[in-house]
């Protein structure tokens, strides 16, 4: 036993999380029996626990969680850092496809980089953090257009629709339907509507509320990410943004 161990602060977190998988809430004797807590020192920890809010009562007077353990977790998603939990993810996936990867968030009207994995070969297409690239042309601000803006429409009106290459979708009507393409797909595609020659491939990262807040995305050289590779790239990227995402706590 650690000698900073406190074992009455222990038994309340032990308490905490069998309400946390009772939704319908634990009665205090069942707390005491299952976690062999004697009935007295159960009901000091759950009476400290329900004045502090971090437990309440339901009608029936089983224990459930009490609003302030609400929000305390949404001040501990707050201060996520969505970075340090990417990097390795992001890492792992440059090494994966052998391109350059990125994490990318929603800012303004445009999709900036925020952690880049460069590709293991000495050739490569990657742009740095920092660098922000246009919502209707690019893969990430294809995510966050598609799962991250309420009305996309009303918000593309107001969007300058550069046309960037000859393949750049640059009415509304044909960036709305790129999206329901990546709706459909659950992941966007850059087909060198950025840059020519350049193909780049995207994938949602939700939090634990299901709200998009950032995407992976990888970038390559039509010559080595090829149109025979799409499906490929698409599912590992997919795979990333969901391993960021369960770190953040989506399905947890």
């Amino acid at each position: 036993m650690n000698k900073y161990h406190i074992p009455n602060l222990g038994k309340a977190c032990e308490v905490m999380e069998r309400i946390a998988d009772t939704p319908d809430g634990c009665l205090l004797k069942t707390l005491s029996s299952e976690l062999d807590i004697p009935r007295t020192t159960a009901l000091r920890i759950t009476r400290t626990l329900l004045d502090a809010g971090f437990l309440a009562e339901n009608e029936a007077g089983a224990l459930t969680l009490g609003t302030t353990l609400v929000q305390l977790g949404v001040k501990a998603l707050d201060h996520l850092d969505i970075r340090g939990y990417a990097r390795p993810v992001l890492k792992a996936l440059a090494r994966d496809t052998g391109e350059s990867c990125h994490l990318a968030v929603l800012n303004g009207d445009q999709s900036m980089l925020v952690e880049v994995a460069d590709s293991p070969h000495p050739v490569r297409i990657a742009s740095r953090p920092g660098t922000l690239v246009d919502l209707h042309c690019s893969s990430t601000g294809k995510i966050f257009l598609a799962f991250s803006i309420v009305e996309p429409a009303k918000f593309i009106e107001n969007l300058a629709l550069t046309a960037h290459t000859k393949n750049t979708d640059s009415t509304a009507r044909a960036v709305l339907k790129s999206l329901e393409r990546t709706r459909k797909q659950g992941y966007a595609m850059d087909e060198e509507e950025y840059v020519l020659g350049v193909r780049c491939v995207a994938a949602p990262v939700v939090n634990a509320f299901g709200k998009t807040i950032a995407a992976v995305g990888v970038t390559a050289s039509t010559n080595t990410f090829t149109k025979s590779k799409i499906h490929a790239m698409a599912t590992k990227t997919l795979t990333a943004a969901n391993e960021i995402s369960r770190r953040l706590g989506c399905g947890g």
